[in-house]
């Protein structure tokens, strides 16, 4: 739906041209229901006020199309075109008329001359497909190859009679002078189209035979499906997608398709009123705040990015309306508003610059490592070990966002305690991937970081934060190195005999989900947590959470290994009972 804030701007800065575009919507939809007697009134009530109005003008001509008061549609076609001889709409338009009129020959030439201005305007290089085709058709070639095609009544099918008047000139449909390719400067970007039912004929009959015919094509063109043809003929101009730009001459250019180009606010309507121009126009619903990375939700509104995801988190549906979203959330793509924020850039730009002064702030808050780290409080988690992770929590959803935007990656995981809300301990993890759900929840791949102990315990948006300092292994040296090597090498042989000992099925899972036990290190000091496969061993030891605690809080390897043992000699004593 159109976005109710830049809806809301346009009625405020431009209210005749926003009269003008409800005038045409209500003349498409008289058109559409072929109610053409009613669009022809309209047109011409809105005639009256406003008499320069080519688009008026284009909606006129197709209401006397429908009525076939073919006459008077190309009187409104030729004042169109001695306005704005390079717009290749109103040629093709008025060959249309004079296609069904009979004169087949001189609509060929217009859909030729709209080719000239714009030679990818697929529905005129159909219908002079569809003229030739039928012009060298093995049938009316054989019966005179001499005669003139634009004589011919195999061709021109039918007499051109205009209500009572058989013998009306046909000068009348002659081009103007002002036609020629080489015209005088455009005037004005308009809007308009006309007969839209006879162009989805057009491509429809020329479908139709390119197949009976089996003729080899001569536009190069391919067929087109129904549904592009549906888009080919949305080439109607608006006010918001218009299809003629303005060179740096001056003069008018037709935008092909597919061509984009740089929007240059001034040059629509006119320049827009500094009084006009109010902040308070261009406020979040949500935050109160300036737009910041402005995205607008199908039902029309329009959030902060950020804002919205926080709602989202919450419940699938618009915060103002209350309509659904959820299959806005399940494909996430929050696209921002360019036109929005284009506006915000030009006319608000020192506000905007104190926007991203804030912005910054917060990112920069949440990208410290050692203070307000986010707090996960789940399970307990270790160094070097996986950690995958269903998040589905509103304040966690938030929390792994704001890792992933800040660009560290990485947050906090500690057990709870009755007491003091989580541990005093615990180890940081390092998002490795994010898989959203449709629904909004979300499987996070991690993997253990580094250790910390908790300085100070804090809240932010729901999920608890701590300042930490991290901890490390106390190192040795000489005799005592030597005799911690050999009782690595013990605790190593221990574990991998309880490990090889435990039943087909349990190790399976073990595998499955933290993968194989690491290797011996040959350095056992090399790395500030110590060797990897003592966390893997405890993580698979199905020990009490407080025990497995006491461990990781350890700074001293020999210490750790000690504890390992005393875990692994009561377990092997289990398994030989």
């Amino acid at each position: 739906r159109t976005s109710v804030v830049l809806n809301q701007l346009a009625e405020k800065w431009f209210p005749g041209e926003c009269e003008r575009a409800r005038t045409g919507s209500r003349l498409e939809e008289l058109l559409a229901q072929g109610r053409f007697r009613e669009a022809l009134g309209a047109a011409g009530q809105a005639l009256r006020a406003d008499s320069s109005d080519l688009m008026l003008r284009m909606y006129r001509a197709e209401s006397y199309v429908g009525l076939q008061e073919y006459k008077t549609a190309i009187e409104d076609l030729n004042f169109v075109i001695s306005k704005m001889p390079n717009w290749p709409e109103v040629y093709f338009q008025k060959g249309k008329v004079l296609q069904d009129s009979g004169f087949v020959g001189d609509a060929l030439q217009l859909f030729l001359q709209c080719l000239a201005l714009d030679e990818d305007f697929l529905p005129a290089k159909l219908e002079v497909e569809r003229t030739l085709c039928d012009v060298l058709s093995p049938e009316k070639l054989g019966e005179s190859l001499k005669e003139s095609a634009w004589n011919s009544p195999i061709i021109r099918n039918k007499p051109f009679i205009l209500g009572s008047e058989v013998t009306e000139s046909y000068c009348n449909l002659q081009l103007c002078p002002e036609q020629s390719l080489g015209g005088s400067e455009v005037l004005e970007p308009v809007s308009g189209c006309l007969n839209r039912a006879q162009s989805a004929h057009a491509l429809n009959s020329t479908k139709d035979l390119a197949k009976e015919d089996g003729l080899k094509r001569v536009s190069s063109e391919p067929l087109l499906s129904g549904q592009e043809k549906g888009a080919l003929l949305k080439r109607k101009l608006s006010f918001s997608e218009q299809d003629m730009v303005v060179c740096e001459d001056g003069r008018h250019k037709h935008k092909k398709q597919g061509e984009s180009i740089k929007r240059d606010l001034t040059l629509a309507f006119g320049t827009i009123p500094g009084d006009l121009i109010d902040v308070s126009d261009f406020e979040c619903s949500l935050c109160m705040r300036l737009f910041f990375e402005p995205v607008t939700t199908p039902c029309g509104h329009t959030f902060c990015k950020g804002c919205l995801e926080r709602c989202l988190d919450h419940a699938p549906q618009c915060p103002l309306c209350k309509e659904s979203l959820k299959e806005y959330l399940a494909s996430r793509k929050y696209s921002i508003t360019e036109l929005l924020e284009e506006l915000i850039i030009k006319y608000l730009a020192d506000e905007l610059r104190e926007r991203k002064r804030m912005h910054a702030e917060e990112t920069a808050e949440h990208s410290n490592l050692t203070k307000n780290v986010p707090m996960f409080v789940c399970t307990m988690a270790y160094p070097t070990v996986p950690c995958p992770l269903h998040v589905f929590e509103p304040r966690y959803r938030l929390m792994i966002r704001r890792s992933m935007e800040t660009g560290t990656k990485q947050f906090g995981m500690c057990i709870s305690d009755s007491q003091n809300g989580f541990a005093d301990y615990g180890c940081m993890l390092q998002i490795r991937n994010v898989h959203f759900l449709p629904d909004g929840r979300s499987v996070v791949d991690t993997v253990g970081g580094k250790r910390f102990r908790v300085l100070r315990r804090g809240m932010k948006d729901g999920y608890c934060t701590a300042d930490i300092e991290y901890l490390e292994d106390v190192k040795v040296a000489d005799e005592e190195l030597k005799k911690l090597r050999e009782l690595h090498n013990f605790v190593y042989n221990q574990a991998c005999s309880w490990f090889q000992n435990l039943r087909n099925k349990f190790r399976t899972q073990i595998l499955q989900h933290f993968g194989p036990m690491p290797d011996r290190e040959e350095n056992i000091q090399a790395m500030p947590n110590g060797p990897a496969w003592c966390w893997w061993l405890l993580a698979v030891l199905p020990v009490d959470p407080r025990y497995q605690l006491s461990v990781l809080s350890m700074m001293s390897l020999k210490d750790r290994l000690i504890k390992i043992q005393h875990i692994l000699t009561y377990f092997s004593r289990e398994q030989s009972k």
